[in-house]
């Protein structure tokens, strides 16, 4: 008989004490005997490089608690709330998650069930209403807010200000049999720089780290160890290659990147050559219309040749796992419980699996291309010969 697990999906970027506390928190409020934790891999969702690789933040996970760590294929991890949150939970429920637990800014499930039922009744009228605003030029976050605010009152759209709110919206928006659990964020919210007793946003971190500063106050050990062993991303070379992308694409073509259209396709190919940097890349494509995170998740998706025409099926695969997670995993396969394709071979599943053959490519290219950025060995760390982290000597 399976046992009680709780998902959870995350991006440790890096891996800091609330990650620590959220996991801890999630086993508790649940009562479950397994976590499974669903991971941005290569790519973040928001656009961008993480701070160390899939494998060595799985391995901090499942040194700081978690069971099994599996990679949110990065077609769907580095998308729009609504593409990251639906994947992340169909891997969990395929799992078998009987909760799926998420950190927000409210802490409150009943008003975030509320707002999360409210928009999948009215979705046809509210997405309608925020095309007639997109069109007038807002962008697609403030013209939906809108929508909220008038539809459901000011107090429901204030919930969809903070991150961590609206992806928990569509958490459970997303849920089919798993249970929602949530966990009011411990100190810092997403996007702050201010640190709280002994708490630190992964973004502040970050920023501490580009400043050299101190940052073990807010990591576990197991997560210091790896953060100061990761290789630094060589930026310039991520515009350099970014440059040669655009100038040898067509504007039609950029304009099937998932996160173009409306004539971003036109405006990088225009402004590309008046560049000297990535920032400077970013703040010649923003506009009203498009928000900063829609620009930097357009250009690691087109460095990533992303296609909104390609079609592909979700799948699970496994990037660090523990003794009690291994003897999850043989209940799961005994039971025939996951209608996912489970993936522990990449050499032969394409065969066996041709219809995630393009989102296997693209999860092979992002970690090339953090090899290429970071000078690693590209054989040594490729996705091919790379293998799951594995605890206490358990075996799949």
């Amino acid at each position: 008989m399976k046992r009680r697990s709780v998902g959870i999906i995350a991006e440790y970027n890096p891996f800091h004490n609330g990650h620590l506390y959220h996991i801890k928190e999630s086993v508790k409020m649940s009562d479950a005997q397994v976590s499974i934790i669903a991971m941005s891999g290569n790519v973040v969702q928001r656009g961008g490089i993480p701070v160390a690789d899939k494998w060595d933040r799985a391995e901090t996970a499942i040194r700081c608690g978690a069971d099994i760590v599996v990679e949110i294929p990065a077609v769907f991890a580095c998308s729009f709330a609504q593409t990251f949150a639906s994947a992340g939970v169909e891997i969990l429920e395929n799992m078998g998650a009987d909760y799926i637990s998420f950190g927000s800014e409210s802490g409150n499930i009943s008003e975030l069930k509320e707002i999360s039922r409210a928009i999948k009744d009215d979705h046809v009228e509210i997405e309608r209403a925020i095309g007639e605003r997109a069109r007038k030029g807002l962008s697609y976050p403030r013209a939906r807010r809108d929508v909220i605010s008038q539809m459901y009152g000011e107090d429901k759209a204030v919930l969809l200000d903070t991150p961590n709110n609206i992806l928990a919206v569509e958490y459970i928006s997303s849920m089919k049999t798993a249970t929602p659990l949530t966990i009011k964020r411990k100190g810092c919210g997403y996007k702050d720089t201010d640190i709280t007793e002994g708490f630190a946003s992964a973004a502040a971190i970050r920023s501490m780290m580009k400043n050299h500063q101190d940052i073990s106050p807010y990591l576990p050990e197991a997560s210091r160890e790896i953060v100061l062993r990761a290789p630094d991303v060589n930026m310039d070379m991520l515009f350099s290659l970014l440059c040669q992308k655009v100038l040898d694409t067509d504007a039609a073509v950029l304009e099937h990147v998932p996160a173009g259209g409306e004539g971003l396709g036109n405006k990088i190919k225009h402004v590309i050559r008046q560049c000297k940097n990535m920032d400077q890349l970013a703040q010649a494509l923003k506009s009203k219309r498009y928000t900063m995170t829609r620009i930097d998740r357009f250009l690691i998706q087109t460095l990533l040749s992303f296609d909104r025409r390609q079609k592909t099926d979700n799948y699970i695969r496994i990037l660090g796992i523990s003794e009690n997670g291994g003897r999850y995993i043989k209940e799961l396969k005994k039971e025939g419980f996951c209608n996912l394709p489970l993936i522990t071979n990449i050499n032969r599943e394409t065969e066996t699996f041709p219809g995630i053959s393009y989102s296997l490519g693209r999860d092979i290219f992002a970690s090339d291309l953090y090899n290429i950025l970071t000078g690693r060995n590209m054989y040594e760390f490729s996705d091919y010969v790379k293998k799951p982290f594995i605890y206490h000597n358990c075996s799949l």
